[in-house]
């Protein structure tokens, strides 16, 4: 009887490891299951281009056109596949028996497994912010990005009329997703500026940070170029701030608290109140990212953070047979102790060493250890131009940009196959370039 391994997640680590799998997995004569609660493998990367995209056309033909470059349907895939040793299953799953080796879904069904894999994502996190999930949206599914969208072409054509006030989109957070959204918001606004289709300042920009720069992550010449090049579009940056409330048109703003020895008039927020009132009628956020609950209640073994503990070989602390890898595992740098952060570069790299552990394991061999390369991060910032951090050095320009598309058609490529991974990632670059002129 074939064994079977389960996949939970198809994202890239979990497609990827599904498609490392069902082409070796003949050899261990197993078949390999990929379940996911929603229908789409997604790239967040690129949802910014989604919420920002002018296409023009009627609404529904350009939402699919902007959604076909980032997602794609798995049930489609699968048929591609038929016949072979993959199998896509649009599930939750709920709970995980690590005695019997059974997973549950939605509905009660249950599933066998002979090996698991954990390559759930992660979502926003709220922070417990009243009114923030309310009336806030996320930027972290297809779905997200074409309700951002709909809002913005909305106010686009409110404050056509003069008799209406100017509109606000505030941004909460300035990592790379806010940093990238408020970028290419604020060039296609001036797009439209440029065009005749509308008057200077009726829609602004606002970005709110907690921290004393922009993309803290990375060098701080990274942040201030970033913090440059938003101030040339318009955007108003607020630094050293948080989001303590959201209501409905309105969202207040505090300082974030002092450390010991700071002093309020070190803060870069840019108000002098305890609190700044900005009257907002949409607020995109950026600001964190949870993990899944399902492997803490399953018991296995997870950081402070949720994610799960993992080895150098994947294999889930205290297990024989459970994997983990991509957003969901704390795997830890062998040089630097601190985890891999939660990026598609590097799920799409530990996708193919942990199928090849799955298979070893199964056949009784040794397992290999993962060994991060070092790579490039890149963080558009509006039009043709980006900023790029790899080995110290900072890079800033249209070379970047440039290194970016191929990047993320490499991505696409490597999960996806090389022709069908082409073809999705062609169907968004054509589109998406056209914003970025």
């Amino acid at each position: 009887m074939p064994r079977t391994i389960v996949v939970i997640g198809a994202s890239f680590a979990g497609l990827g490891v599904a498609q490392a799998l069902e082409s070796r997995a003949e050899s261990v004569d197993a078949e390999v299951v990929l379940i996911d609660k929603r229908p789409y493998h997604e790239f967040h990367a690129l949802l910014y281009e989604v919420a920002t995209g002018a296409v023009e056309g009627r609404p529904e033909d350009c939402e699919k056109i902007l959604a076909s470059g980032v997602s794609v349907n798995l049930h489609a895939y699968e048929r591609l596949l038929r016949g072979r040793r993959l199998t896509f299953r649009c599930a939750e799953v709920m709970a995980i028996d690590r005695l019997t080796k059974r997973i549950q879904l939605r509905g009660g069904e249950e599933l066998a497994y002979d090996a698991l894999v954990l390559a759930v994502g992660a979502e926003a996190a709220f922070f417990g912010i009243p009114g923030l999930r309310e009336h806030a949206i996320p930027l972290k599914t297809t779905a997200d990005a074409l309700r951002i969208r709909r809002r913005v072409l909305q106010m686009l054509a409110e404050v056509a009329s003069d008799a209406v006030r100017p509109r606000t989109i505030l941004i909460g957070g300035g990592g790379p997703t806010g940093v990238e959204f408020a970028a290419e918001l604020a060039n296609t606004l001036q797009a439209f500026v440029r065009r005749g289709t509308l008057q200077p300042g009726r829609v602004l920009v606002a970005l709110v940070e907690g921290s004393a720069r922009l993309l803290s992550m990375f060098p701080e010449r990274l942040g201030r170029s970033a913090l440059q090049r938003l101030h040339a579009f318009g955007v108003r940056v607020c630094l050293d701030a948080l989001v303590q409330r959201v209501e409905f048109g309105r969202v207040t703003v505090v300082p974030r608290h002092l450390r010991t020895g700071e002093s309020r008039a070190q803060l870069l927020c840019g108000f002098d109140g305890p609190s700044c009132t900005i009257d907002a009628e949409l607020v995109v956020w950026t600001g964190g990212i949870q993990f899944s609950p399902l492997p803490s209640r399953a018991g296995f073994c997870c950081d402070e953070k949720g994610r799960v503990q993992v080895g150098e070989d994947f294999l889930v602390r205290d297990t024989a047979e459970v994997f983990a890898l991509g957003d969901c595992a704390a795997f830890l740098h062998h040089r630097t102790g601190k985890a891999l952060p939660p990026v598609a570069s590097v799920a799409v790299r530990q996708a193919p060493v942990a199928a090849d552990n799955i298979l070893r394991l199964l056949n009784g061999y040794p397992l290999r250890r993962f060994r991060p390369p070092t790579l490039p991060a890149i963080v558009p910032l509006g039009g043709k131009w980006a900023g790029c951090v790899y080995r110290g050095r900072t890079i800033m320009g249209r070379i970047p940009w440039m290194l970016r598309l191929a990047v993320d058609s490499w991505y696409f490529m490597t999960t996806l196959g090389w022709w069908r991974g082409f073809r999705v990632w062609w169907r968004g670059a054509r589109v998406y370039v056209q914003n970025d002129g």
